[in-house]
């Protein structure tokens, strides 16, 4: 018997409707205690799956709030159990009065991420599709809820899924034959073994090569915004951030640390990195300043290249540090509010791309963004994120390339077959089909209360 759980699924309170969520086989039983609907004294007589008007009631019987709720039936809810929602006012005083009453019926309070937990454990959903659940909800661009939309829609859990059943398949059907070889089987055919192998190692090698630009995608894809002192790259940073985070004043050097900012565009989210002005230093905090921002440089995977507008260039051709050689690097002509000091096409030849705008006007940020928008991965592509899931498959893809290569080379089944069979354990962890408890929990624990 599933213990009856209940949480508030709507967030911070006070809100415009606060949730309150039921899980469990007495689910109806305290809804009905809980709800009265119009016409009727039980919601549970109603149609199930449908929104019905009515009376939230205390525990003496008085009405709390006249609202909305719904009845799940087993197996056709979010858990796979019988499951109950409340859309209530979401003020505290209504949302924790019907919480006490849940509670004093019998409920107990759900554990964070417990009704996606019992989702899993119930079958509505893989372990894949459970950890897309948490990316949706910390989705912070349109892009990263796209992709962790898909995840949970089955578009990588489905494919490994079927991968693992391929595998298993090929090594059942070996010891098929080794162990009936009386019975009319179709024999293990060499040749069709080592294509199943390769086709793994390809989609395999697909999703685990993916996981880098699944990270840039929920942390943002780096951007140093580099230069001489007083170019505006700090104005640059405090535009496209929206607000005042780097300090801007007319004296040079002023930025001393590497300032962060993720920003989020129409194609997903930029890591902005503000840096110290790249010149000769002239004392130990600018000079550590200079450093750090190199290292910003080297660590990104792009650049804006800052220069004010108003001020002549150098007569020597800046150079762009070794850091930043073979990444996008577009020229930023800032501060085209002044009069210009040189022509912004000069530029071009050494650059990816040339901007000129006003940091102060806004005048010309709409073309720097959409530039931004380009460097961050298609949105075709669907992407692993989890750093478990990416690990595992690694390994996962280490085992059939052992496996493939074993074969490829006359080794025989047995041999081979122990790498695929690790293989499919690997996957089985990865989709949640062969995990161990504590990881269950662990991944669980990670989610919001009510989820």
């Amino acid at each position: 018997m599933s213990h009856t759980i209940a949480a508030c699924s709507s967030g911070a309170l006070p809100c415009a409707i606060g949730i309150v969520r039921l899980s469990g086989d007495d689910a109806g039983r305290i809804l009905n205690a809980l709800f009265r609907p119009r016409g009727s004294s039980s919601i549970t007589d109603k149609q199930t799956c449908h929104l019905h008007y009515g009376k939230l009631l205390s525990p003496s019987g008085e009405t709390v709030d006249l609202c909305l709720a719904a009845f799940y039936r087993a197996p056709r809810s979010y858990t796979g159990e019988d499951m109950a929602e409340i859309f209530c006012h979401g003020s505290a005083a209504v949302v924790e009065s019907t919480l006490r009453h849940a509670f004093s019926q019998g409920a107990r309070p759900a554990q964070p991420g417990e009704f996606t937990r019992r989702a899993f454990l119930n079958g509505k959903m893989g372990l894949v599709e459970a950890e897309a659940v948490a990316d949706l909800l910390d989705a912070q661009s349109e892009r990263e809820a796209l992709n962790a939309a898909a995840q949970l829609d089955g578009a990588i859990g489905r494919p490994l899924r079927d991968l693992r059943a391929e595998l298993t398949g090929l090594t059942a059907h070996f010891y098929a034959v080794c162990d009936y070889p009386d019975e009319d089987i179709d024999p293990f055919e060499y040749q069709n073994a080592q294509a199943v192998l390769l086709r793994a190692e390809q989609s395999l090698a697909r999703l685990a090569d993916g996981f880098e630009r699944g990270s840039l995608l929920k942390s943002g894809f780096p951007v140093a915004v580099v230069g001489r002192p007083n170019a505006g790259k700090s104005s640059l940073f405090n535009a496209l951030a929206g607000s005042e985070r780097a300090i801007v004043t007319a004296e040079a050097g002023t930025t001393r640390d590497v300032l962060e900012q993720p920003i989020a565009l129409s194609g997903g989210r930029v890591l902005l990195m503000d840096t110290a002005g790249i010149r000769t230093p002239e004392g130990e905090a600018e000079r550590i300043g200079v450093e750090r921002a190199l290292r910003a440089a080297q660590q990104a995977r792009a650049a804006l290249w800052v220069f004010d507008g108003s001020q002549p260039l150098p007569v020597e051709p800046e150079e762009l540090p070794q850091a930043l050689r073979g990444k996008p690097c577009a020229a930023v002509v800032n501060k085209s509010d002044l009069p210009p000091a040189f022509d912004p096409a000069t530029l071009a030849p050494r650059f990816d791309a040339l901007f000129t705008l006003s940091a102060k006007t806004g005048e010309g940020l709409d073309a720097l963004c959409e530039w931004l928008s380009g460097l961050i991965p298609p949105a075709a592509e669907i992407l692993v994120t989890s750093p478990r899931q990416a690990a595992l498959l690694r390994q996962a893809l280490e085992s059939v390339r052992a496996a493939l290569a074993s074969a490829q080379s006359g080794m025989t089944a047995d041999a081979f077959l122990l790498d695929v069979e690790q293989a499919i354990r690997l996957l089985g962890e990865v989709t949640g089909e062969d995990v161990s408890a504590d990881i269950i929990h662990e991944i669980f624990s990670r989610f919001c209360v009510g989820k």
